[in-house]
This record gives structure tokens, sequence and C-alpha cells, in this order.
């Protein structure tokens, strides 16, 4: 089991160079914007974090390893092995966490726990280049469990510009790559919904279903609508499995939703046997970054997006009430006065 693990991690290191993009630098960074957000980590988290870096650190550029080591230097526990690697670069990279705390208590056993006074001089002291980087990360204070709104952005254009098979190692690993705690993302699981999405599909009705799946998991109706049109079909299999939705039901709206994913039934068993692999916290987890992108927007572009429902009733009132006979309305306002 844990080869195996391993050997996820490995691929996933090996994202393919598309269109001269390399998409590892890009995923080295957002994941450890995910691994600093939380204080402290168990020991798996730790140690399936320090995996995945060190192999993505071998593979990414200066500047890549420069503003992970920006990162990690301003975290009170980062991990010891990753730390040591970035103490073992270019000057540019080891001058940012060469005073970290961590690698001096190797050495000092015996010595007490370095204060939280001395660790906040520690960063303080930091280059000016580091902490211009930091203040211009996505980490800048983030909402309490709310992941970051550039870290969102990043992860969720990684996810919908990569292949089928990059998506499934992402989403099989995501879990492991950046850890979030079980019953995070809170879902109200409705059959009800699970119907509404079935029939909105089944009618091929695209600005249905993205209404339904905007409502169910908590996200903006523009994320819904790409989930919805993605010609993959990974993102419909995320949502599926968040809001527990039955196996059966899952396969009829892959077949229905969108033509591209439904035209081909191997497509469609491939998704559906992602369905049953994918474990429910990376379904969370993504739902999160998805959340997070929405709740990031601004309060004025939120409310358009939520109460265009009750706009359109609004404006179908008005419209009524214009149509209605001019002596009809005359007699509403002598009835009032």
């Amino acid at each position: 089991m844990e080869s195996a693990s391993l050997s996820s991690l490995d691929n996933l290191t090996h994202l393919g160079l598309r269109s001269g993009v390399d998409m590892r630098p890009t995923l080295m960074r957002v994941l450890t914007d995910l691994y600093v957000q939380k204080l402290t980590h168990t020991p798996d988290e730790e140690r399936h974090y320090t995996e995945l870096a060190l192999r993505l650190l071998g593979a990414v550029d200066v500047a890549t390893r420069a503003a992970v080591a920006g990162r990690l230097a301003r975290h009170l526990s980062p991990p010891m092995q990753v730390i040591q690697q970035l103490a073992a670069d270019l000057p540019e990279v080891a001058t940012l966490v060469r005073a970290h705390p961590v690698l001096h208590r190797k050495t000092q056993t015996s010595a007490p726990p370095m204060p939280v006074a001395a660790v906040a001089e520690v960063r303080e002291a930091a280059p000016a280049e580091s902490a211009g980087r930091q203040q211009d990360s996505p980490l800048s204070a983030p909402a309490p469990g709310l992941i970051a709104a550039a870290v969102a952005s990043e992860l969720n254009e990684l996810f919908f510009a990569a292949s089928a098979e990059e998506r499934r190692l992402i989403l099989l690993n995501l879990e492991i790559a950046a850890p979030l705690p079980a019953g995070r993302v809170r879902l109200a699981r409705d059959p009800a919904v699970d119907r509404q999405l079935e029939a909105a599909a089944l009618a091929r009705d695209h600005e249905d279903f993205a209404q339904h799946l905007a409502h169910s998991l908590e996200i903006s109706r523009a994320q819904a609508r790409r989930i919805a049109s993605d010609v993959l079909g990974e993102p419909i299999v995320v949502a599926a499995k968040a809001i527990t939705m039955p196996r059966d039901m899952v396969y009829r709206i892959l077949l229905f939703v969108n033509t591209t994913v439904g035209h081909s039934v191997e497509r469609v068993h491939t998704l559906a046997t992602l369905y049953d692999e994918l474990p429910m916290q990376a379904a969370e987890h993504m739902v999160s970054i998805w959340r997070a992108l929405h709740q990031h927007e601004p309060a004025k572009h939120r409310s358009l997006v939520w109460n265009d429902e009750a706009r359109a009733r609004a404006r179908t009132a008005t419209a009524a009430v214009r149509r209605a006979p001019v002596s009809q309305r005359t007699n509403e306002r002598r009835e009032v006065s």
C-alpha cells in the first residue's frame, strides 16, 4: 500500500510538459501555501508533504525554490528534511531558511524550545526581498478555515488545465499532498437536489443544472457552469461524490449533462470508476477550493450571483403590473387611498 502511494506521488511530480508550460512550479507553490496555512500537522501529514516536496524541489526553478523557502521560513515547524534541502541550496534560496530554529534544535536538543517571541525576531530578520514576496503571497491573512483566494485560484486553474490522467492523479493524491481535516466541508445532502440535478441533465438544461449545482455546493454560478460544461467530466464526478449522489444517478448524468462526455461510453465508464475510487475527503477538499473562489468574490458580485432569482421574480412582477389594464391600476390606487 505504501509503495503504491509513493508511486502515485512520484507520478504526480511528473505532470507532463504541455505547450511548453511546466505545471510543477505552480503545484509546488500552491501545495506549500496549503501546508503552511495550518500551524501544526500530524506526522502523516508532514511525511506526505515532505515526500512530494522533495520530489518537486528537484524539478523546479530557483525562483520557485526561493518562494517555497520564504513561505516555510515563516512557519513555526516546517518539515526538517525540506528545510535541510533548502538550506543546502543556492545562496539566494539557502539564506532564507538557514536561521530557522528547527535547524538549530537538532544540534541543541538539550536547549529549551525557542519562545514564540524569539521566533518572531527570526521572522523579522528575514531578507527584505523575502518579506516582499510574502506580502504579495496568497497567504496574506486568509480567513480561518478558508483557503486563500490566490491559492484556490491556482489550484482550480491547475486542475482544469490538466489532462484526464493528470486530473485523476491530482484528485487521488490531493488528500495526501494537502491534507484537509475530515468534515471541514459541510453540505446539505438532500435527495431532492439529486433528483433536480438528474432532471436538468436529462432535459439537457445546462442553466438549470448549474443553478442547482451552485446552490447545493454553495459555489458561484459561473463555477457551476464551468463544472457542467467541462469536456472531460471529472468536475461532475467530484461534485457528485461530495453530495453522495447514488452511483447509477451519476452514470445517467454523465451520459446527458455534456454531449462530449456522453458520446463516449468508455469515457463514462472511466469516470464512474473514478467516482468509486475517489476518497470523500478529496472531493470535499476540491469543493472547499471552489467555495473559496466564491467567498473571496466582492460582495456586490456575489449578491448578483446569488440574488439573480429574486431579481428575475421582481422583473416578472413588475412586467405583470405594467401589462395590467389602466382602469385596473387606477381602481387599485383608489382603493389604497
